[in-house]
């Protein structure tokens, strides 16, 4: 008889357990820790952590277009906002949100460029220029940025001491010798040989997996938050973390050690959070702050047509001299 599971994640953000039964690992994993065999470890923590988790929001405001002087062709710009901050989780003390920071701009496409004036309520825009004239590139530009601003604040922060998650991969800092762990919450292929992968689920609440490599520079593990409810699927509960190589192995074993002690207790609750329990109560807390200090998106949206209608009815060029181009 077929057993039956159902996740706790709710559907609308589809499933976080994405990995096709076909397809084959990547043949730059090794295991690097306890020789070719996959084991589990307890987390070992020898003193309360100072925790710091690091997450950012962005959102397009509104589509905008350009026609393009050289070519008389239309191109593509998007007026956006993104916002990064952290909550620092000092032993002892209440967790507080710090550092947040909100950035809105405008990008345009085809090496364009041009800014939009100011408006009344404090909207106002840096711009920024991207010669892809593909029609999600300024999206994926205000994403990358998003990002970027996000690793610089999580390297800040450990190198303040501070045992620091970057919710979502490590994209930006591989190369640094900090320890910022990446914390990825959805599996969208295996990583390890079958038999290796087919142990994972194994872990009980608090275990984590032996590291491994994932390419030339990444050291990566897996960790069970909770244990899986009676009815949840294996993999509930279960997410993969990541630390820079050139923090060393030693480094990487530490601080996958110290997150396995501490993580679980951040483990989000389903009646709070519907990607519970993979989302982190901080981190949850986290968005709500930063979707707030992006502002009411009909006004955003608002504040970007009046600046537009303003140069349309002042018969007046965007402003060029405000631009600064991006690769």
């Amino acid at each position: 008889m077929h057993r039956i599971y159902v996740e706790d994640w709710a559907a609308s953000y589809g499933s976080p357990y994405l990995v096709r039964p076909d397809e084959a690992a990547p043949a730059e994993v090794r295991l690097v820790e306890d020789g070719p065999r996959l084991e589990r470890h307890a987390g070992r923590q020898s003193a309360p952590a100072r925790m710091a988790f690091v997450d950012g929001v962005r959102r397009g405001d509104a589509c905008l277009y350009q026609e393009d002087p050289a070519c008389g062709e239309l191109r593509r710009g998007l007026a956006g906002s993104h916002a990064c901050g952290a909550v620092l989780a000092e032993p002892g003390t209440v967790p507080v949100i710090d550092r947040a920071r909100v950035s809105r701009l405008v990008v345009w496409g085809g090496g364009l460029s041009g800014s939009l004036p100011g408006q009344p309520g404090g909207w106002s825009w840096s711009v920024e220029s991207i010669a892809s004239t593909d029609p999600d590139a300024p999206l994926a530009e205000l994403q990358e940025r998003m990002r970027k601003a996000e690793s610089v604040l999580a390297a800040r922060l450990c190198a303040e001491g501070f045992l620091t998650v970057l919710d979502g991969p490590l994209t930006f800092v591989r190369s640094s010798d900090l320890p910022v762990l990446g914390y990825i919450k959805t599996h969208h292929r295996p990583l390890l040989d079958p038999e290796a992968h087919r142990a994972i689920p194994a872990l009980e609440a608090g275990e984590r997996t032996s590291v491994f490599t994932v390419g030339a520079d990444r050291y990566s593990c897996y960790l069970r938050l909770t244990d899986a409810g009676e009815a949840a699927g294996p993999w509930a509960g279960i997410v993969r973390l990541e630390v820079p190589q050139a923090a060393g192995l030693a480094a990487a074993v530490d601080v996958v050690d110290r997150a396995a002690a501490a993580l679980p207790r951040f483990a989000g609750v389903a009646h709070r959070d519907p990607r519970a329990p993979q989302n982190l109560q901080p981190v949850g807390a986290l968005e709500t702050r930063l979707r707030h200090l992006l502002g009411h998106p009909g006004l955003a949206r608002r504040a970007v047509r009046a600046a537009v209608l303003e140069v349309t009815r002042t018969g007046g060029p965007l402003r060029p001299e405000m631009t600064t181009t991006g690769a």
